[in-house]
């Protein structure tokens, strides 16, 4: 068995998923301490965005362990729906709810954002049907067979595509997440100093920290194709994820005001 194989296909996805899913209960567990200051789009929209997000980060180990073509598809189109369609519109629309105020965000702006990712979601899925290629053994346990879609292999007659993929994936999630981690950092920077929620700057700054963290390192992984040709490098933008979640609960854990001293 490749340990290093076993590590970033198995072992790295499960715990960054762990890690959305205890923010996902650490959110639900605040909410009702801070809706009234945050609003209820804020963390609506973080809890049902680690929950979607976790749910794409765990199940990296069924799509390679459960056999060959066509079930690494099947899996892979349901994890990229998830991540494409639902977690991005979801922890976007939350991050400018917190940044911007809940009631900035308005009911027609989030059923465009959720319908234009539903549809890039659904394109990719339609896609990658054809893009995938087959199947290949690409390590062991034991003498049990891991497999993966040849998306990149040079035997992939249907290679030209990835290039497409590529695209909807810089739209949703990478191009979201730079968006809303930007206005994160921006707002951290120009939020008044005279409020009494004092450590609202300090929490933008490690929420725009976990935005960049997970969508940088996804453009990185598709730069390792595009520009040196090394594909299936999924560990970058799994580590990333990992970053992300710790900068998250780094912020979550940060109190809107300071404590007051007597």
């Amino acid at each position: 068995m490749n340990k290093i194989l076993f590590i970033a296909n198995i072992i790295v996805p499960v715990l960054a998923g762990m890690v959305y899913f205890f923010m996902a209960g650490y959110i639900k567990y605040i909410a009702p301490m801070r809706l009234l200051v945050t609003g209820r789009v804020t963390y609506k929209g973080a809890f049902w965005g680690f929950i979607f997000f976790g749910v794409f980060l765990m199940t990296r180990p069924l799509q390679i362990l459960l056999g060959p073509h066509p079930v690494p598809l099947i899996i892979n189109n349901i994890r990229e729906f998830l991540m494409i369609g639902l977690f991005s519109p979801a922890v976007f629309i939350g991050l400018l709810s917190f940044s911007l105020g809940h009631e900035k965000i308005t009911k027609k702006f989030i059923i465009i954002i959720f319908s234009g990712c539903l549809l890039l979601a659904v394109l990719f899925a339609v896609i990658n049907v054809f893009a995938v290629g087959g199947s290949k053994e690409i390590f062991k346990i034991g003498k049990y067979v891991v497999y993966d879609g040849i998306w990149f292999h040079e035997a992939n007659p249907n290679r030209k595509l990835m290039p497409i993929l590529f695209v909807i994936r810089f739209l949703s999630p990478v191009m979201m997440m730079i968006i809303a981690g930007t206005i994160s950092l921006r707002r951290s920077v120009t939020f008044p100093k005279d409020t009494i929620y004092d450590n609202m700057p300090k929490k933008l700054l490690f929420q725009s920290f976990a935005v960049f963290s997970f969508g940088l390192s996804m453009l990185f992984c598709g730069f390792t194709f595009i520009f040196w040709n090394i594909p299936n490098q999924w560990w970058i933008y799994y580590a990333g994820a990992l970053m992300a979640g710790i900068f998250e609960i780094i912020s979550l854990k940060i109190s809107l005001k300071k404590e007051v001293k007597i």
